[in-house]
């Protein structure tokens, strides 16, 4: 079985956005083009699943918006991370510290088994 990424798809979605306007206040275009640019090939994000997490982290106090009518066109919603926010990014890195130690732990342990291939590795576990 194949691990599919439409599974994965913003499973660390808030710790991007929140490490991005923790860089800098951003609108919500400006974000879904910046997490996309981070994300490793094959991997992109919805923008209609960010700009609901957005108004999410919004209700729960992680970012705050405001509207910039600056430059020409529309007004923008612009997201800015607030003291809980920065808290919460604090916690996403320890969490994905953590989860990356396991992940290469097992990266490593794959690259050391003899033989990588699935059907010689059911045959030898006969």
């Amino acid at each position: 079985m194949r691990p599919k990424e439409s599974n994965r798809q913003g499973r660390h979605l808030a710790s991007f956005a929140l490490l991005l306007c923790a860089e800098a206040p951003a609108h919500g275009l400006a974000l879904h083009r910046s997490i996309n640019e981070l994300l490793p090939e094959g991997l992109t994000v919805d923008a209609g699943n960010l700009y609901r997490l957005l108004r999410e982290m919004e209700a729960r106090g992680t970012l705050r918006s405001e509207w910039s009518t600056v430059g020409s066109g529309a007004a923008r919603r612009v997201y800015q991370i607030t003291p809980a926010g920065l808290d919460e990014l604090a916690e996403w890195r320890e969490d994905i510290a953590r989860r990356r130690q396991a992940l290469d732990l097992f990266v490593q342990r794959y690259d050391a088994l003899p033989v990588r291939n699935t059907r010689t590795l059911k045959e030898s576990a006969r």
